[in-house]
């Protein structure tokens, strides 16, 4: 019961994050907007180390676990929140969702022996397809959108780097598996002085006034966003399969799409939707052997349950 409270609890959260991060931006530029997110994370995750007395190593090797982790918390996420100026939190959902096609290539170039099957690259082909439907409608609303488009997929691939070379470092080097809590911790504090960086070279003051719609997502991302979020995300990882968590990317953009259009009022295009079905259509074709997995353990769960009652 308690993985599957954390698993509907991580759902919700990537479900949602999209959507506060549009919102943060109500009355913040992108850059105040995630900085505050990620000095306010870092401070939490301090006050929550030392409250659990979890050590915080200084070694070569936990730096460069570090900056492995900062390329996703510094790099990948100013790419969102510039483009969650333009475009709706939705399309930033499914967008994401690509992530776990993009790992796989990476992976075929940094971890050894990985191999794609003829299925898995007619997925990314589909997917691919998805995204020049939406691409295809961006050109004709305007190339505002096609950039927004452009960096939020290099966010992608930030994100998906930081992945696999964090994988790589499990394969090759368990003996210096890190905590959960330490890794985002580390990765948050080299992050830091990137957004201080950013803040002064292209932002300025904090405006006069803050709307409440930006601080309440501001304060929504910085704890369950950033701390839980990532929290939750590692103890499945540690409860379940890769292959199980990774369903996570096939419900969020749904849900996000449907928060977007009907909890913001984002219009989203009959194009937009064409192509996020082709996407997710193909990232449920790719995770079809996980899925059949989680239904069988399901089933299996209620012939049990089924069976202890009768007795």
């Amino acid at each position: 019961m308690k993985v599957a409270s954390v698993y509907l609890s991580v759902v919700l959260i990537w479900s949602t994050t999209p959507l506060f991060i549009r919102l943060s931006v109500d009355s913040l530029d992108f850059v105040q907007a995630s900085a505050l997110r990620m000095w306010i994370s870092l401070a939490l995750c301090f006050v929550m180390m030392r409250v659990l007395s979890i050590p915080f190593r200084l070694t070569r090797e936990a730096f460069y676990r570090y900056f492995v982790g900062a390329m996703a918390v510094s790099g990948a996420m100013l790419c969102v929140y510039w483009s969650a100026q333009t475009l709706p939190s939705g399309l930033i959902a499914v967008v994401w969702g690509l992530s776990p096609l993009v790992v796989s290539l990476y992976c075929l170039v940094l971890i050894p022996q990985t191999r794609l099957s003829v299925k898995q690259v007619l997925c990314m082909l589909l997917a691919v397809f998805g995204l020049y439907t939406i691409f295809a409608q961006g050109v004709s609303v305007g190339a505002h959108l096609v950039a927004a488009l452009l960096v939020l997929l290099l966010g992608v691939n930030f994100h998906s780097v930081s992945s696999v070379l964090l994988q790589r470092l499990h394969i090759f080097k368990p003996e210096n598996a890190m905590h959960p809590l330490e890794q985002t911790t580390g990765a948050l504090l080299l992050s830091a002085p990137v957004y201080g960086v950013m803040w002064l070279a292209f932002s300025g003051p904090l405006p006069e006034t803050i709307s409440h719609t930006s601080i309440m997502a501001i304060l929504y991302l910085a704890t369950l966003g950033s701390v839980a979020g990532f929290i939750g995300y590692y103890y499945l990882l540690n409860n379940m399969t890769a292959s199980s968590v990774a369903l996570i990317t096939i419900i969020t953009p749904v849900l996000a799409l449907l928060l977007g259009a009907y909890v913001a009022d984002e219009a989203l295009h009959a194009r937009t939707w064409i192509g996020a079905s082709f996407i997710l259509v193909a990232l449920v074709i790719y995770h079809h052997q996980a899925i059949v997995s989680v239904i069988k353990r399901l089933r299996l769960g209620r012939q049990l349950q089924q069976a202890a009652n009768k007795s």
